[in-house]
């Protein structure tokens, strides 16, 4: 995701970032100490999996990209199939 690129959107984003923490931070001092862990072993598991996953999706759709440059269109293979054939009528 790229960061936005109007000051309204930056500031949106700032806005939104800061209320995150500031939830958290109250949802950490509300919690029992053994909840809190328990929620950042599961969140320490699950951050790097979703980074692992985006990071293989990102290599998917490169690798599809490059496989479509090089790729005939469908009237490529339409005028390829005519000329073919043309000499047999």
């Amino acid at each position: 995701m790229a960061w936005p690129k109007t000051v309204r959107m930056n500031l949106l984003v700032l806005l939104f970032v800061i209320t995150a923490l500031a939830f958290l931070v109250q949802v950490a001092v509300a919690l029992s100490g053994v909840v809190l862990w328990t929620l950042l072993a599961i969140s320490a598991v699950v951050a790097p999996a979703l980074v692992a996953v985006n990071l293989w999706h990102r290599r998917v759709l490169t690798a599809h990209d490059v496989a479509v440059v090089d790729a005939p269109s469908f009237g490529d293979v339409l005028r390829r199939r005519n000329a073919s054939e043309a000499p047999q009528l």
